[in-house]
């Protein structure tokens, strides 16, 4: 099989009316070929197609692959997802954040239920709180 790049016999002349894309009437074979071209651009390239044997030769080339292409062009590409489904991955993964919360306070109590505070520790803290410091005595 022979690769030819696209081009155009009038390559000096820098503007054409036959103009459907950037690269010129001549980039528009594949969509051509493949009926994927706006009608307006379909006739327009069938214009040029009609005096331009290189795009002429590059159809016929392209033309034995188009039936193939046509399939994969034609290939859904995969369905977004369901605004319900969305909707309930969102609260699903709300309600694990709010599970996950919960249980860190449980464990966090948890802990401090098998490590109990004594008694004498809170009397401990309580006198030293009833006095008095010399640093406050001047505020």
């Amino acid at each position: 099989m022979v690769i030819r790049q696209p081009h155009h016999e009038d390559a000096h002349v820098v503007k054409d009316e036959n103009r459907t894309s950037p690269e010129g009437p001549c980039g528009d074979v594949a969509a051509y070929v493949l009926g994927v071209l706006e009608p307006a651009q379909h006739v327009i390239f069938s214009r040029h197609l009609a005096g331009c044997e290189s795009c002429q030769r590059d159809a016929a080339d392209f033309g034995m692959f188009a039936p193939v292409l046509r399939q994969v062009v034609g290939q859904p590409t995969g369905r977004p997802p369901c605004r319900i489904t969305r909707g309930i991955l969102l609260v699903a993964a709300g309600f694990v954040v709010a599970l996950a919360a919960v249980l860190s306070v449980v464990e966090s109590w948890s802990s401090q239920l098998e490590n109990p505070v004594e008694i004498s520790d809170l009397t401990r803290a309580e006198s030293v709180r009833d006095e008095s410091f010399p640093l406050f005595w001047r505020v």
